[in-house]
């Protein structure tokens, strides 16, 4: 737990655990005495547990910052390298645009890294995070599909609607039928 200690070497998830499996257990034994205190410490201890599944993360997989400070310099050099690459005060968009997968690529990278790196992703898993993307965007692209092409976008919807209401009305005459 000791950040400059930890900036000297990379730290073990399992590590991380044993530590913070004895803090938790000298809480408990430090609060034993007083009700309040130990209500404090069990409430602790819940919120901890509660979190564990997704508590070490980051001292398992290389690369990924250990601290919110880490995480915070990171997406703050993610914005400066694309603000120089569009040219553009405000990254809104972008983060918006490309939410969890803008930090894919690495730009200190090279491509033969980058290329080995993909060859590890297995095809199912990057279909799927393909799909996810594509939702993600269209979820995006509706508000501004109906700022910028309102008429275009409100009859698409009413052309949707009607198929859907036409589908509808089939499949109950249809289950009616039996």
């Amino acid at each position: 737990m000791d950040p400059e200690r930890a900036r000297r070497y990379h730290r073990t998830a399992r590590e991380v655990k044993r530590r913070v499996n004895q803090f938790l257990r000298r809480l408990q034994r430090k609060t034993r005495g007083d009700a309040e205190d130990a209500r404090v410490a069990a409430h602790i201890e819940k919120t901890v547990r509660n979190r564990w599944w997704g508590l070490f993360t980051c001292f398992r997989v290389p690369q990924l910052p250990a601290t919110n400070n880490a995480h915070e310099l990171f997406f703050k050099h993610l914005k400066q390298r694309q603000r120089r690459v569009t040219g553009r005060k405000s990254v809104e968009a972008f983060v918006l645009r490309y939410g969890p997968y803008a930090a894919y690529l690495d730009p200190r990278e090279s491509f033969t890294d980058l290329f080995a790196r993909l060859r590890q992703v297995d095809a199912i898993a990057f279909a799927e995070a393909r799909r996810k993307v594509r939702e993600h965007q269209a979820r995006l692209h509706r508000p501004y599909r109906f700022r910028r092409h309102q008429a275009k976008y409100l009859k698409e919807l009413e052309t949707a609607w009607a198929s859907a209401v036409q589908a509808s009305r089939s499949r109950r005459k249809r289950d009616s039928d039996f």
